[in-house]
């Protein structure tokens, strides 16, 4: 494998660490509301009060931060790779130019088919240590840890329970992901060719402007690219956090939460989720892309 194929998950792993860093208590949040089914105040209040204090919000980020650089790193290693498989079999400049988006789509869909695999366990603990202060602090008598919470799940379930919500999972992400890429790289070249950043880069700002495109086409993918996938999210969270398997699957769990609690409880958390991928992928793809510029100069 040429380095240049290497530099896609080392910069993927970079950006992905980059963006839990900037996002984590947003997503606690966010997790919290759907576990719980609460208003994001109340969410705010609980996560504070359990957890005696602001760390509550940064409660098990250790964990995400590496698992979520592994997995943003098989995500754009797959798609750097696999789009420029994609280009090399195109038998000139114009098909390639003319074919360039829906490779782009197609390519992001594929890594975000594979990524589910790894992503999908990674998910599930990050989902109980986030939300176990809400159904119970302690387990035997000693706090939740990562290692501890996976032990568990393989003990009580097996391996299949580390994929509980594996299919909502893959809703939310395979084709998604194809949009993700495709409305970054649209956002980006559209920035690229307004005559504000053209104006900005001729009086020789452009490492700021590099980093304001970078960071707002990556915040405008991530929103656009979530909007339409918040059902399944939410439907995901609730069946991982769920460690007493009321849910069968992902129509049971809607009718369920239908019932209990109406329509809006399949929305809940739309407002944190979107708030959330704002920094969350300005600074993944700000990562990302710096990253992967430093690795090719290498």
């Amino acid at each position: 494998m040429k380095w240049e194929n290497y530099c896609d998950f080392v910069a993927g792993c970079v950006g992905g660490a980059t963006g839990v860093l900037v996002a984590h208590p947003l997503d606690t949040i966010k997790t919290w509301q759907q576990a719980s089914n609460t208003s994001v105040m109340t969410a705010v209040k609980q996560i504070y009060s359990r957890n005696n204090g602001i760390n509550g919000f940064y409660r098990g980020m250790l964990f995400p931060m590496m698992s979520t650089g592994a997995i943003n790193s098989i995500l754009f290693g797959i798609y750097g790779n696999h789009l420029r498989q994609l280009r090399r079999v195109c038998h000139s400049d114009y098909q390639r130019e003319q074919l360039e988006y829906h490779n782009m789509f197609m390519a992001g869909s594929l890594a975000g088919f594979a990524q589910s695999f790894i992503a999908c366990p990674m998910e599930l603990i990050k989902v109980r240590l986030q939300t176990h202060c809400y159904y119970n602090d302690y387990i035997y008598g000693k706090k939740r840890t990562a290692f501890g919470t996976c032990k568990r799940i393989l003990k009580n379930d097996g391996i299949t329970g580390l994929y509980r919500g594996l299919v909502p999972m893959m809703c939310r992400d395979v084709l998604p992901y194809g949009i993700y890429m495709l409305v970054y790289r649209q956002a980006a070249n559209y920035l690229d060719n307004t005559d504000f950043v053209k104006q900005r880069r001729s009086q020789g700002n452009a490492t700021s402007t590099n980093l304001f495109v970078t960071t707002f086409a990556g915040a405008w993918a991530g929103v656009l690219s979530w909007v339409c996938v918040i059902p399944f999210d939410v439907v995901k969270t609730i069946m991982q956090a769920d460690e007493n398997h009321k849910f069968r699957g992902i129509m049971h769990c809607v009718l369920v939460n239908y019932r209990a609690y109406g329509w809006r409880s399949i929305f809940r958390g739309s407002w944190m989720l979107v708030a959330r991928a704002i920094p969350f992928n300005g600074a993944a793809f700000l990562g990302y892309e710096y990253s992967l510029e430093l690795c090719h100069n290498y």
